[in-house]
């Protein structure tokens, strides 16, 4: 999982590294951002997969609310939150330092 985020660490070592990249993106609202993109695309996303459910739950039509299928709708979320949060701790580590 290390090399998938550019580290070349040992397997002690990965945890450290990627603890480290939690912090780093507490520190700098990464998490905050990511988590409006998910919200905006996330939304998006469920109202083309699930029109009918979601428009359902807005006229409090109970059969229509039935069709909604709660997983698909929560990795709907995730999905946009994860992928922002990889870019953007993806950037920062491959980010050239100065010498």
């Amino acid at each position: 999982m290390c090399k998938s985020i550019g580290f070349n660490a040992a397997a002690g070592n990965c945890f450290a590294k990627l603890l480290d990249l939690h912090r780093t993106a507490i520190r700098l609202g990464i998490y905050r951002r990511s988590g409006k993109v998910a919200l905006v695309i996330g939304t998006l996303l469920n109202l083309i997969n699930q029109p009918q459910a979601l428009f359902g739950m807005m006229c409090l039509d109970y059969p229509a609310m039935q069709s909604l299928d709660v997983v698909k709708a929560l990795l709907t979320y995730n999905v946009p939150f994860l992928v922002a949060t990889y870019g953007a701790l993806t950037a920062i580590t491959d980010k050239p330092t100065d010498s």
